[in-house]
């Protein structure tokens, strides 16, 4: 997982979308941009027409792995903490 992290990182610093003064509002805004399209592509993929839903979710994905290394969070380790914590909830 953290050379997948690394590589996108890295990527995206290199188109000039992330800069040391990138803040974590800019990172939110870019969430809600890709769940509106995760919400287009699932209607079309409702539809029957064509769709890219896998594309957009990974997006979602890349982006919230983007914000979690931009501000050094160890997300895999987040990951496993949270799992487990889900799998003792009794609700």
């Amino acid at each position: 997982m953290k050379d997948l992290i690394t590589r996108n990182y890295a990527s995206i610093v290199k188109r000039g979308y992330i800069t040391p003064a990138t803040t974590g509002f800019r990172f939110l805004m870019k969430l809600v941009e890709e769940v509106n399209e995760v919400n287009e592509e699932e209607f079309l993929m409702r539809n029957n027409q064509p769709h890219k839903l896998g594309e957009e979710l990974a997006d979602v994905i890349l982006t919230a792995l983007n914000f979690a290394h931009h501000f050094d969070i160890n997300i895999e380790k987040e990951l496993h903490k949270k799992i487990e914590k889900n799998e003792k909830r009794k609700d």
